[in-house]
């Protein structure tokens, strides 16, 4: 009996020692929210989300753990702006464009047939972001920007050569800007969630839709579309951004992790991941005979460019009646575009 007791008094005393230690341990730790309206499945919650969690995790020796929440569990695609600014969640990935008027000096990367890849959108995001765009988001802290890979013409019918195969077409739009630009052409833009658009392609309630490439294998669309135009329509510009006060509440070793994951690399690296998603997946729905590639001529890609050129001037007069440099912001985006073309 002397002996039980002596074990037990042995555990007590290792227990008082230790228990404080761990608990003070567990209370250092700092949890973060991170979310998206994405599928857990698409690439940029697996290569671009989840290694930027894991980073600042072993950054700060465990200390500082991102949870992330996709699905728009914490908001939907138009809601994460507003969660984040009222702290829902710490962190979000954000598709500007999605909240129009909001963003409006970013807006102009909204714009038609500016950008030829992701990679290279997301270099002129950078260049004129600290002169030109950081006042939309003043109330944030910006973790990285990037941009999705080139919006093409994807039909379930007949393929889209030129201008006048695109008259009439029911088209889903992905953005406001875009809209219009496909009103411009003579299609009909029809605004759709992406959980409709499968059914709504099979049953051709729609003809075809203007997105990226990386959209058919991550909303899983190739078995509907049969025929992909590459035109370089549009790109999306995109940020993951902070709740400023919380960011600004966190200890040093926290804000430097942050610093050193995300910034400029993080978002180049973002933008290739969607190039080359889009590259190797069309090329494979291609060399599978699922989806048939076509190219326009340089004369029906000027009537396409002729058709949405407006839009430039249009952009420009709204936002200067706000205040806005708009005019030379413009003259910059495309100066640094052909640049880098």
């Amino acid at each position: 009996m002397k002996m039980i007791v002596n074990r037990w008094g042995v555990i007590f005393l290792f227990l008082f020692m230790i228990l404080p230690g761990a608990l003070n341990a567990g209370a250092g730790t700092i949890d973060l929210k991170m979310a998206h309206f994405m599928s857990p499945l698409h690439i940029q919650h697996q290569q671009s989300f989840m290694p930027f969690a894991q980073q600042v995790e072993n950054l700060t020796g465990g200390k500082v753990k991102i949870k992330i929440f996709p699905g728009g569990a914490l908001g939907g695609a138009q809601e994460l702006a507003d969660a984040v600014k009222t702290g829902i969640t710490d962190i979000a990935f954000i598709v500007p464009s999605y909240t129009t008027g909001r963003f409006p000096r970013t807006s102009v990367f909204d714009l038609p047939f500016i950008f030829n890849s992701a990679v290279q959108a997301t270099e002129v995001l950078y260049e004129v972001y600290d002169k030109y765009l950081s006042e939309d988001f003043k109330d944030y802290k910006v973790l990285w920007l990037y941009s999705c890979d080139t919006g093409q013409l994807h039909s379930v019918g007949n393929p889209i050569r030129g201008l006048a195969d695109l008259q009439g077409m029911k088209m889903r739009s992905p953005s406001s800007y875009m809209s219009e630009a496909l009103k411009l052409l003579g299609a009909n833009p029809v605004s759709m969630p992406l959980s409709e658009l499968s059914m709504a392609l099979d049953k051709h309630v729609i003809d075809g839709m203007l997105s990226p490439n990386t959209s058919l294998p991550d909303f899983k669309l190739a078995g509907v579309i049969k025929n992909t135009t590459l035109i370089d329509f549009y790109i999306s510009p995109m940020a993951v951004i902070m709740n400023k006060v919380k960011y600004d509440s966190l200890p040093d070793y926290a804000r430097n992790a942050l610093d050193k994951a995300a910034g400029r690399e993080r978002g180049l690296r973002a933008a290739k991941i969607y190039d080359d998603y889009a590259e190797t997946s069309m090329k494979s729905l291609n060399n599978v005979g699922k989806i048939k590639i076509h190219f326009l001529t340089t004369e029906e890609k000027r009537k396409f460019r002729e058709k949405v050129k407006k839009m430039d001037a249009d952009w420009v007069a709204r936002n200067a009646a706000k205040g806005i440099p708009a005019l030379e912001l413009l003259d910059k985006v495309q100066e640094l575009a052909t640049k880098t073309n």
